[in-house]
């Protein structure tokens, strides 16, 4: 529509043009050689009130210009004939898919994202991608290699699996399969996942639980590899870096949908393409009547700007393990502390037998995996300390509450509240040893890391991914190191009035700190003023 205002703009230009020439030549014959210079640039078009036709063909070729220079389809992927992803894109569209106001532009080899060809209201459907052209979990069941695997009676670990059989089962098909146009613009590798980085990359992780996650990741493969392999011949012959690639195509492009009442995953072609963000442009869905996929806008979008999907709130080591990328701002990051029932306590022997018979493995010490908010997984956290600092007393009152909270492990850590002032005093200094135990594992402070992105001090995007990972744990480490300091400076209170004053000078800062002042101290100080 933009070029068509442009070319309207331009034909209206070309009609004035016609027109004032025909008038200065007729004026010309008439009128004396003698006329003002006023009068000599009206015979050359210069009309009073209206634009000249060359300042309208000027403002016409300006607003090509510049919608050119807003879409950069100098960068457009589909628009080669030779590349596989215009083949996709005939392949879709020939089938029935449709996503006219959409194209793809290549950043680098390895980055691409979807753009807006022109600008689309809020509300408005951009893409449909008909059924057959979804990979589904249950196509892949159904398939020659599904069946092999289920007749094998292979207990499969991950549903992602079934789905990279089928992969790499079309995959050996080549041009045979009718998923070929698809499967050609897939990557061929995965240079940004950090399974496959080298020593120097791992090594800018060091203090970071992504490298555990990483591990794990490399061994449930080979796992689920060797297992399947064993059983069945045919899955053997792919290899075991195939599955690999095949597994990461799956989990870095794998929509969950529901496709006539029945759960599944899928794969789609196209809608894979778009970038994660939050808050999200777009929503997505398996529409029944419809019989496909669809994605809708969010809020307008402008000509020539990225369109985007949202992958879900996550912490940074699912994105960086799973997609290969990380966010610099992300509220949702965590970090892990390792924290400990001490042997010298007198009580060390029944808190431990508590612990047993709750099944809170290991009973003597847990690793937390918290965000930095007092929320589910951090109350649960304090209260495996909550439980570790109680007095015999203490733990006399908690035997007789135990009755009132559901017995499940977790949940009775996650329901345990503040003893007293003296309770929680401990356990805020034991939960600011155990952030600065794991923030003294990083070879980095946090400044550094903070420079080094400002300055942009990385050798590569894998490096700049690497800083950013442990720059999101250390900040929440720090977080909890804050709350232990300023909840502490709140406790040492002498009246419920000095409480309030200090809660005063502290609160309204921090949001997440103040759930934990609400929820927490608050009602702490109020019932330890009533005891007194």
């Amino acid at each position: 529509s933009q070029f068509a205002d442009a070319l309207a703009h331009y034909t209206e230009g070309l009609k004035l043009c016609a027109t004032t020439t025909e008038k200065k030549f007729n004026n010309s014959a008439a009128k004396s050689k003698r006329k003002s210079a006023a009068d000599e640039n009206k015979h050359k078009g210069m009309i009073t009130g209206k634009p000249t036709c060359r300042e309208m063909l000027g403002a016409a070729v300006e607003r090509v210009r510049s919608s050119m220079e807003t879409l950069r389809l100098d960068q457009r992927i589909e628009a080669d004939t030779k590349d596989p992803f215009f083949r996709m894109v005939a392949w879709l569209k020939e089938g029935g898919a449709t996503f006219p106001e959409l194209y793809m532009r290549r950043y680098r080899n390895d980055h691409r994202g979807v753009h807006a060809l022109s600008d689309i209201d809020p509300q408005k459907e951009i893409l449909y991608v008909p059924l057959k052209f979804i990979m589904t979990s249950e196509m892949a069941k159904s398939s020659s290699i599904g069946k092999s695997i289920a007749a094998a009676k292979v207990e499969v670990e991950s549903s992602h699996t079934w789905l990279a059989a089928f992969l790499l089962s079309e995959k050996s098909r080549k041009q045979s399969s009718f998923f070929h146009p698809y499967i050609s613009i897939l990557p061929e590798t995965f240079t940004t996942i950090p399974l496959f980085f080298k020593q120097d990359l791992l090594d800018e992780l060091k203090g970071s639980f992504s490298l555990e996650k990483i591990d794990r990741r490399n061994e449930h493969l080979k796992k689920e590899f060797e297992t399947i392999a064993a059983k069945v011949p045919e899955f053997k012959k792919f290899g075991h870096d195939a599955f690999v690639w095949a597994r990461l195509v799956v989990i870095t492009r794998i929509f969950g949908i529901v496709v006539d009442n029945v759960k599944t995953d899928g794969l789609v072609p196209y809608a894979d393409m778009l970038n994660h963000k939050l808050p999200r442009d777009t929503a997505w869905a398996y529409q029944d009547q419809l019989k496909g996929f669809t994605i809708n806008t969010c809020r307008p979008i402008k000509m020539g700007e990225e369109v985007f999907d949202s992958y879900g709130r996550k912490c940074n080591h699912r994105f960086f393990v799973n997609y290969g990328f990380a966010l610099t701002e992300n509220e949702d990051n965590e970090a892990v502390m390792t924290v400990r029932l001490q042997s010298t306590d007198p009580e060390a022997s029944r808190k431990a037998r508590i612990f047993q018979n709750l099944l809170v493995h290991p009973y003597h010490e847990r690793g937390y995996q918290v965000p930095a908010k007092y929320e589910q997984k951090t109350r649960g956290l304090f209260g495996f300390l909550r439980l570790c600092k109680m007095n015999t007393k203490e733990l006399m009152a908690f035997a007789g509450e135990r009755k009132m909270i559901p017995q499940d492990a977790d949940t009775l850590l996650e329901n345990i509240l503040p003893r007293t002032k003296r309770n929680e005093l401990l356990v805020l200094e034991e939960l600011k040893k155990a952030a600065q135990t794991s923030m003294s594992a990083f070879s980095t402070t946090i400044e550094t890391d903070e420079k080094l992105l400002k300055n942009k001090e990385y050798k590569s995007l894998n490096h700049r991914n690497c800083i950013v990972m442990r720059l999101g744990e250390k900040k929440v480490l720090q977080w909890f190191i804050d709350l232990a300091n300023r909840a502490t400076r709140m406790l040492r209170y002498r009246s419920f009035l000095s409480f309030a004053s200090e809660a005063k000078a502290i609160m309204h800062q921090d949001p997440e700190f103040d759930v934990y002042v609400e929820q927490v101290l608050e009602p702490l100080a109020i019932a330890e003023s009533i005891l007194l």
